[in-house]
């Protein structure tokens, strides 16, 4: 019987180097959760048949793993030093210490919601139960309390319990496949298609919406894998812990998604989710049981969030201060969770989500100008904020919300706001470069 050490001798050591399979395993539960099958698995549409369909999506997943996750990575670790410090490089004090609330409200909310579903939605469909909002609370602050302590312990047991969420949220898409086996027969067929729109436009809104989700967490990854030795084995971290879950994860729920429309467990009018494989003409009473098994799988999630929500704040030491910052934590995370989707916390997810891309593409900019020098501490770099303001700007100016068919939508400013913040972010670097020189 294999044993948990909860902890490791110096595991809040941040200058300790990180087995590069710990964080690809951390790092899959990003995607090997229901809540990323639920509300992204079905994104991509399809352009064929299924080997078409597989291909186009392959070139999707190295579009967002090239784009959001590869250079910071790169950045920090040619650095070897967190992502704050190249943040506070890159725009200065004040904007980094900006950033860092936004990161604190982007989790806070992020952790709500896969808190909240399928978790405390299965405690809301216990027949004959009415829980009242403090009771829905209180679940949820007790959850929470869980992942908080399981979530901040060494790499090495954080990797062991993600490796059980991970297993678990495979089973989940193996249990769902198996539940539609009278619509296996229309698998071959590929992917729903987007009917009379150009591909290319369809392409463009699957990536942007994906995009949505994975971009912003490109910076905690980021985070996670600077003390990994060389690029060698942060390759493989980027491989088998962002590119082969993300693939996986989008592929399988893509062909449950398909199998269901052609099954008896289908139901009209509605998306044929790997929710509706799961629990479609399942009786009330078994219910709740399907829907904690299925909120188990965004344990990982919720303890990676954790974690990188404990490296965004400043240094507490250790005694009552940090039990009250992680108290406070806990209820206003608690109470987020108990209307994750209210339209006030959804603006403000999507303008930290907004900062935090444009972020990633500063670093990654500095990382391609060869911006390597250790530069005394300012409290605003000019080119760095003009690049932020930038790409938050576009981001502001283009449409929130598009629809361009019924029931689709997808977020156009993701990635025109990426590539001005990336575009200024080099322009500036380089005229930096030749003032210098121009001097000498």
């Amino acid at each position: 019987m294999r044993r948990i050490r909860w902890f490791d001798r110096n595991s809040d050591d941040r200058s300790m180097r990180v087995d590069w399979r710990s964080a690809a395993i951390m790092t899959a539960t990003l995607f090997l959760n229901f809540h990323f099958y639920q509300d992204y698995g079905l994104n991509l549409w399809g352009f064929g048949t299924l080997p078409v369909d597989a291909s186009v999506l392959a070139v999707a997943v190295f579009l967002l793993t090239a784009l959001f996750f590869i250079g910071p990575a790169l950045a920090v670790q040619a650095a070897q030093r967190p992502v704050f410090f190249l943040i506070e490089k890159s725009t200065g004090a004040i904007p980094a210490f900006a950033l860092r609330l936004c990161c604190v409200a982007f989790l806070s909310l992020w952790i709500a919601k896969l808190v909240a579903m399928p978790t405390l939605w299965a405690f809301e469909r216990i027949p004959g139960r009415e829980l009242s909002a403090i009771e829905r609370g209180l679940i949820a602050a007790s959850l929470l309390s869980f992942l908080f302590f399981t979530g901040l312990q060494s790499t090495r047991t954080g990797a062991k319990l993600a490796l059980f969420n991970s297993k678990l949220g495979i089973a989940v898409l193996v249990a769902a496949f198996i539940r539609v086996h009278d619509g296996w027969t229309a698998v071959p067929t590929g992917f729903a298609s987007a009917g009379r729109y150009p591909a290319a436009l369809n392409f463009c809104a699957s990536l942007s919406e994906l995009g949505y989700y994975a971009a912003p967490l490109g910076l905690f990854f980021a985070d996670l894998v600077f003390r990994i030795p060389d690029r060698k084995q942060l390759s493989l971290t980027v491989l088998t812990g962002v590119a082969l879950p993300l693939f996986v994860a989008l592929s399988v729920t893509g062909v449950v998604g398909v199998a269901t429309a052609a099954s008896q467990l289908y139901q009209p009018s509605l998306n044929p989710t790997v929710a509706m494989a799961l629990w479609s003409h399942t009786a009330g009473s078994a219910m709740p049981a399907r829907m904690l098994v299925a909120g188990i799988t965004t344990f990982g999630a919720v303890r990676f969030g954790v974690r990188a929500l404990a490296a965004c704040g400043p240094a507490v030491p250790q005694g009552k201060l940090k039990l009250y910052v992680l108290v406070f934590l806990i209820v206003v995370i608690a109470a987020l969770s108990l209307h994750p989707y209210a339209a006030a916390f959804l603006s403000v997810y999507d303008t930290c989500a907004k900062c935090l891309v444009v972020t990633a593409a500063v670093l990654t900019a500095d990382l391609v100008i060869g911006s390597k020098e250790v530069t005394a501490r300012r409290r605003f770099d000019a080119v760095g904020v003009a690049a932020l303001l930038g790409g938050v700007a576009t981001a502001l100016c283009l449409p929130q919300e598009y629809t361009w068919a019924q029931g689709r939508w997808w977020q156009p400013w993701l990635l025109p706001s990426y590539g001005m913040g990336f575009l200024i972010c080099l322009i500036g670097r380089f005229a930096q470069r030749l003032s210098v020189f121009g001097r000498r």
